[in-house]
């Protein structure tokens, strides 16, 4: 049994390539945020990798759909059913695609540069560097005050007080300080070999690691963070390198630090925007363009897909068609569940069962009736041999019982009748048998040429023979069975002498033709003889018609047969007085060694 399935190779590729596509629009997205969060000197580098992604990814599509297309453009140039409908959908799809991207893009570009206008003209980058600047001078100041205390004596007085006799508390150290520095956070003092003298205010600043070697009155002030809040630390010896050195801990503004880390960012970004400002166009339409052009390109592939989904069931409908109408009833359309074309091709499926068995019934019966009628004409052919030797018989008796004179004369001719209708009847009886118990051909790839000087040799000697074999290519091979096939040369050479009587020439010509996408080998027997009468001409294949006095009529019987037997065909062409031509066509491919 022959059976047809769809198969759609390109459902995987369209998978892949969407996986890909997620792939590189995750891609597209951290690298278009890294442009902005980059330093100046990387941004050319990304916005090449960015590209060069996009492209590559867009090349790959136009390779995929430029196979697609040069296969449907094949198809359609063979005539291919469904190329058309394929070429169709494929248009469909990326005009719809290119409708729906091309005012998409054009209001996204249009909103984007808009918007990036609109921020660059309401005084954006003026409050930016603003806050930047209010946050240095915050900073500056308390740097300052600073710096005022460590060049007075504020240092020294508070070292005296401390260490000397006025006993002051560290409290009241603390809130003496505080009134200079409203933001005073912790107060530290050690000695030269970093043992703490004095320590007051939050726990978390205080320093246990020896203080650096410090040149009197040179203050150090630096800035840090602990937790997020920023605090600036003023380190000075007032005096000689024995003296202590006091330390001085004041907190930034509550939330300054993080403030003004964002205002730096936010101008950094800022800034690196004015920079792409004059391409923002370009580089957005860019990016539009890697996202819009691959989505183009996978709508084709996704009608190549649906269309070879849509189109292989006709396909297949098509081809099972063909093979019924040719004669191969063994067919059958594999469907997919919950196909559209499901039904149909359980109908056709059913259909061509029915075919099938009403085929074999006609079939059937047709034997039947064959086997009737060729029943009835033996019965007939046999009585016709039966009836002289009856009489024959019935006259010798005769004679012998009146004693006839000459009853010797008579034994002898009626011996003669009998023994010849005898014969007449066993040659019968022998093409019957030879008609009936024809064998499966056994094949063997035999030259044409060859098989027929082989079975013309026979009639070589004939003077009344003219056979010429010019007209068969010397290299064409043909899978037949040797003997059956002899026998039909020979049986369509002898039909020709008979019929002619006198001097007959027989030509033979082959080649090879194609019919139904099939290769056929086209065998022409031509004979300038009598012709066939036209009273025999639609019967001349029975068995038992013939023309010839003497035939039995299972010549060309026999001829069709063994060319039926290799799924072949044979006819002919007659006209009285101008020769008859038989033309065999016999399949150059044995049946089923191709790939259905």
């Amino acid at each position: 049994m022959r059976t047809f399935r769809g198969t759609s190779a390109s459902f995987t590729t369209v998978i892949s390539l969407g996986v890909l596509y997620v792939t590189v629009v995750v891609l597209t997205v951290l690298l278009s945020r890294e442009v902005l969060r980059s330093r100046e000197g990387y941004q050319l580098q990304f916005g090449i990798l960015f590209a060069a992604l996009g492209l590559l990814f867009v090349l790959v599509l136009l390779v995929i759909v430029g196979i697609n297309v040069t296969r449907l453009l094949k198809e359609r140039r063979r005539g291919v059913p469904g190329s058309t409908l394929k070429s169709r959908m494929s248009l469909v799809f990326a005009l719809v695609v290119m409708l729906a991207a091309i005012p998409q893009g054009v209001v996204s570009v249009t909103f984007l540069s808009s918007a990036l206008e609109l921020l660059f003209s309401t005084g954006t980058a003026t409050a930016l560097s603003q806050g930047l600047q209010l946050s240095l001078q915050i900073y500056d100041q308390q740097v300052e005050e600073m710096e005022r205390i460590a060049a007075d004596e504020t240092l020294q007085n508070l070292l005296s007080d401390a260490t000397g006799a006025s006993g002051l508390g560290e409290e009241e150290l603390f809130l003496r300080l505080s009134r200079r520095l409203p933001l005073l956070a912790a107060i530290q003092i050690v000695d030269y070999t970093g043992g703490e003298i004095l320590f007051t205010g939050a726990e978390h600043l205080r320093r246990t690691e020896p203080p650096p070697r410090l040149t009197a009155n040179q203050p150090v002030i630096s800035r840090f963070s602990i937790e997020g809040e920023g605090y600036i630390r003023l380190v000075q010896r007032p005096g000689p390198p024995e003296e202590p050195v006091v330390m001085i801990t004041t907190r930034l503004p509550e939330g300054f630090e993080a403030a003004a880390r964002n205002i730096t960012q936010a101008r950094g970004t800022f800034d690196r925007l004015e920079q792409l400002r004059p391409v923002f166009v370009l580089y957005v339409g860019l990016v539009y363009g890697v996202f819009a052009a691959p989505i183009l390109l996978m709508a084709v592939l996704a009608s190549f897909f649906l269309s070879d989904r849509i189109m292989r069931p006709i396909e297949s409908l098509e081809e099972a068609t063909r093979r019924v109408a040719e004669g191969d009833y063994s067919v059958r359309i594999l469907g997919r569940p919950n196909d559209d074309l499901g039904l149909l091709v359980i109908s056709f499926n059913n259909m061509v069962t029915d075919l099938d068995r009403a085929r074999r019934r006609m079939a059937q019966a047709e034997k039947v009736q064959a086997w009737q009628e060729i029943a009835q004409r033996l019965a007939h052919e046999i009585k016709n041999p039966l009836t002289p030797i009856r009489l024959a018989a019935e006259r010798l008796r005769r004679r012998y019982e009146a004693e006839a004179p000459d009853f010797g004369d008579v034994l002898e001719r009626t011996v003669e009748t009998i023994v010849r209708e005898v014969d007449a009847l066993s040659s019968l009886l022998n093409d019957f048998r030879s008609f009936a118990r024809m064998p499966r051909p056994s094949r063997e790839s035999v030259r044409v040429l060859d098989l027929v000087r082989e079975a013309a040799a026979v009639y070589r000697e004939d003077p009344r023979i003219t056979i010429d074999t010019e007209g068969i290519d010397p290299e064409l091979q043909v899978p037949l069975d040797r003997n059956q096939m002899r026998q039909v040369i020979m049986n369509l050479i002898a039909n020709a002498s008979e019929a002619a009587g006198e001097k007959v020439s027989i030509g033979f010509r082959a080649d090879v033709v194609r019919k139904n996408n099939d290769s056929y080998c086209r065998l022409r027997v031509e004979d300038d003889g009598p012709g066939i009468p036209s009273d025999l001409g639609r019967g001349v294949f029975d068995p038992y018609v013939t023309s010839k006095r003497d035939g039995t009529g299972l010549g060309l019987a026999i001829v069709q047969r063994i060319v039926y037997d290799h799924d072949g065909q044979i006819s002919f062409e007659t006209a009285p007085g101008s020769g008859t031509t038989f033309t065999i066509d016999l399949p150059v491919e044995l049946e089923g060694s191709a790939d259905v």
